[in-house]
């Protein structure tokens, strides 16, 4: 797709193929051209989130580690001095590798993207000794400043859904449980939408206001996970009070949109005692430092 016209009657779009270039027609349009953002990039402008403004580097391997059992299949984090490593089995033997580093750990280092993953590997054991013997079977990719919100997600007859909406980082792996999500909550307003004739921006406002409030604990979550009083906690759970089942429900989508009463309070309570940690920390002469700005 090349360009999108937006007139009183509808959405003409030009595209072009193998065949050559052409124009469809259509009443409305759904932007879910990902982290393209197709719409928002021509017609608004793409945020990066304040303090997530991190560098990724990732590859896949064979003959990487596995665990037995049912636990083969579970995605593993490891954090580092200079960030942390995801690590994800795939069927058929392939393990995706990734570190996302602070900006400061990346700034003014020399050679390039694969030199710096290697070293990062080389910092973390427990990577190091995953991928030991294994074979690296892709070229090492980068990304940087990848956490971003669109504005406008929505508009007379159009409306992004998924990562054309925002990117709230990938930690938790949250990305296809919002696209999906974020499509079935348009959906609705777009059914309703066809069935008054009225395609206008002001329509979809409700649908947006859903999907920022749906990601809003998720970010809650990502900002503090690089605040050490926060990963005492998070890192050794206790199923006390409901916070243990609130936590993972959030983490699971459980609270997108709406988050139940008894949920918000259970985790007010596990934010409660991330604070009391910190001036623990601090009595006991230990780092308080946020790397979020790192």
């Amino acid at each position: 797709m090349e360009s999108l016209a937006f007139d009183g009657d509808g959405v003409t779009a030009r595209i072009a193929s193998e065949e050559g270039a052409g124009e469809l027609r259509a009443r409305f349009t759904v932007d879910a051209t990902g982290r393209d953002a197709f719409t928002a990039s021509r017609r608004g402008v793409r945020r990066p989130l304040p303090g997530l403004g991190k560098v990724a580097l990732y590859a896949h391997y064979r003959g990487a580690r596995r665990w037995p059992g049912r636990d083969e299949g579970n995605i593993r984090i490891y954090l580092f001095d200079g960030g942390w490593f995801w690590w994800i089995p795939f069927a058929g033997d392939v393990t995706s590798v990734g570190c996302v580093l602070h900006a400061r750990t990346a700034r003014g280092r020399e050679g390039s993207v694969t030199d710096l993953f290697e070293a990062m590997v080389e910092r973390c054991e427990r990577v190091r000794e995953g991928v030991a013997g294994a074979r690296r079977v892709t070229p090492v990719h980068s990304a940087a400043n990848f956490s971003y919100s669109t504005s406008p997600a929505v508009g007379d007859r159009f409306v992004s859904v998924g990562d054309a909406v925002t990117f709230v980082y990938p930690i938790f792996s949250s990305g296809v449980f919002v696209a999906m999500r974020s499509a079935e909550l348009a959906a609705e307003e777009i059914v309703r939408a066809f069935r008054d004739d009225r395609f206008e921006a002001a329509r979809f406002a409700r649908y947006e206001r859903r999907v920022r409030k749906g990601v809003r604990p998720l970010l809650r979550f990502i900002r503090n996970y690089y605040d050490p009083a926060f990963l005492d906690v998070f890192l050794t759970p206790r199923p006390m009070l409901g916070m243990l089942d609130s936590v993972t429900g959030v983490l699971a989508g459980g609270t997108f949109p709406t988050m139940p009463l008894k949920t918000r309070l259970s985790l007010e309570l596990f934010f409660t005692i991330v604070r009391a940690n910190r001036w623990r920390r601090r009595y006991d002469g230990r780092s308080v430092e946020s790397r979020l700005e790192w």
